[in-house]
């Protein structure tokens, strides 16, 4: 006990303060115990005025010390906690000031975007798209990108890879326990825990979060790619299946002038009947082969309007022929080489771009992981009840590496970088072989189209002149014209052959090489 608080219960009993301070005679006040109610007698403020130069004893001064370094520590974690929540909202991508609207990446290639209504449910037709003069099949393309049910539900994956961000900034909320007076033990308890290792590891979480959210776009944006391909190629086959059922009506009308002409010549004994009776199936054969062609229109218009995310109740459309641009084109001359669409792959493809952000998310996963070897948390201990004040303590929780230091984290971290790498290179030798094989299709086409228009179309329709000049001279009957001009409408049948697999490869093509032909790789 002080020597002021002695003097002073000194002068209020009115003994000698030096007969007091003889601890042979009075024992040390320090080492005694009180009752509740005495402590509150002996040290509480007592009426009346104590005497000139006398201190009021209060020990509580050394619990007010406590409490003002507990409560400074307090400051000091509210100060830290509101920093890192300002530095979350300022690093949260939700929270950025919206920028000048830009072009995407598929609008740049296939100059068409995808639905910006959020909530889209039902059919569509984009801005300046019209089913009543014609489908082309850009059009075709702009309405897939628009409507298609699949490529919406994988842009969904985009929503929850920022989800992931957000939940990456996130600070993990303290936890408060509470022991409460209730009971034998009269004494309130109170253990806060804040944890402070968010302060290394949040920066790596968000580091990876935002990798992995530009792997996804890259990946939803080859998504968008492969169904603008496959749009074009079910025009292709639309388009394909139409010109065969029309030169399929064209040969049976054929064939059934030549079934005429050779029943009229069996019954004048110019051919037997085996000849005539082949006549009769080869018509049988044109008319089969008429039918199923019809059906292949339907299934084939079918294919396209659900790539298009068109129902039932939608109405039909007629499509456009663009064979002409589409061949006039690739049929060019300066042809680039294999090379140059190789280079143009390489620097364009989302999907070689989203495997490079696949290690460096990788990358970021791992040092993740290696910063999770430590957690530490800061404690703040609070006690007050019967015999003890208000006592807050401040303390640390620390998680010892001893045994477990995340070893298995970290090795399927490793782990997933090697593969990443794998599968980058597995990405690239994909693209170039799927850059060769459509190349070498659209040569394939290119040079097989050229020799069909420069000699076997020619010649097919030579044949058709020839035979109607010489019925005409008399020396060949008509059956002869027939027979060529047959010649001549199976020859447009595999010209149009010839005209779709172009189209298909150059649908390909462009689908391998991430950008229209004729576009310029991007800077």
């Amino acid at each position: 006990m002080p020597a002021t608080c002695v003097e002073y219960a000194g002068e209020v009993s009115g003994r000698n303060t030096q007969h007091y301070n003889d601890r042979s005679i009075f024992p040390d006040i320090t080492t005694m115990k009180f009752t509740r109610s005495e402590r509150r007698h002996f040290f509480g403020k007592v009426s009346g005025t104590p005497a000139a130069g006398v201190k009021e004893c209060n020990p509580e001064l050394s619990v007010n010390r406590i409490t003002l370094r507990a409560a400074v520590a307090m400051i000091i974690m509210i100060i830290l906690m509101i920093s890192v929540l300002l530095t979350t909202q300022a690093q949260n991508p939700e929270n950025k000031k919206p920028k000048k609207p830009q072009k995407t990446y598929i609008e740049e290639r296939t100059g068409h975007g995808r639905a910006p209504a959020p909530g889209q449910s039902q059919f569509a037709l984009p801005s300046g798209v019209s089913l009543d003069d014609g489908l082309s099949e850009n059009e075709a393309v702009a309405i897939a990108l628009w409507n298609n049910g699949a490529l919406h539900a994988d842009l969904v994956s985009l929503g929850l890879a920022r989800a992931d961000l957000i939940d990456a900034g996130l600070l993990r909320n303290p936890i408060a326990q509470l022991v409460l007076p209730i009971g034998p033990f009269s004494q309130f308890e109170g253990l806060f825990n804040f944890p402070f290792e968010v302060f290394w590891q949040r920066k790596r979480r968000i580091e990876l979060a935002n990798a992995e959210i530009i792997r996804v776009a890259r990946s939803l944006e080859q998504t968008a790619l492969n169904l603008a391909r496959d749009v074009r190629v079910s025009y292709s086959d639309l388009l394909l299946s139409q010109d065969r059922a029309r030169l399929a009506v064209e040969s049976v009308n054929l064939r059934k002038d030549i079934a005429r002409l050779t029943d009229v010549r069996l019954r004048a004994g110019d051919v037997s009947e085996i000849e005539a009776t082949a006549t009769q199936l080869d018509l049988s054969f044109a008319n089969e082969q008429s039918t199923r062609l019809q059906r292949e229109i339907v299934m084939a218009r079918d294919r396209l309007r659900n790539l298009m995310g068109m129902g039932p109740e939608q109405p039909d459309f007629v499509i456009q022929s663009s064979s002409a641009q589409m061949i006039n084109v690739a049929l060019k001359t300066g042809f680039p080489l294999i090379e140059e669409f190789l280079k143009r792959a390489y620097e364009s493809r989302p999907d070689l771009r989203a495997a490079e952000l696949g290690i460096e998310a990788a990358t970021k996963r791992a040092k993740w992981e290696h910063s999770r070897i430590i957690a530490l948390s800061g404690l703040l201990n609070i006690k007050q009840g019967e015999g003890l004040g208000f006592s807050p303590r401040p303390g640390v929780l620390l998680d010892l590496p001893v045994f477990n230091r995340n070893q298995g984290g970290i090795s399927r971290a490793d782990a997933e970088v090697e593969r990443a790498t794998w599968q980058y290179l597995s990405v690239r030798q994909r693209i170039t072989l799927e850059v060769q094989e459509a190349y070498n299709l659209l040569l394939q086409g290119r040079e097989l189209l050229d020799l069909w228009h420069n000699q076997i179309l020619p010649q097919a329709e030579d044949n058709v002149r020839l035979s109607g000049r010489a019925f005409n001279n008399g020396e060949q009957s008509y059956l002869f014209v027939l027979d060529a001009t047959r010649r001549l409408v199976e020859a447009h049948l595999r010209e149009a052959e010839l005209e779709a697999d172009i189209r298909r490869a150059n649908a390909q093509l462009d689908r391998s090489v991430g950008r229209k032909l004729d576009a310029k790789p991007s800077e």
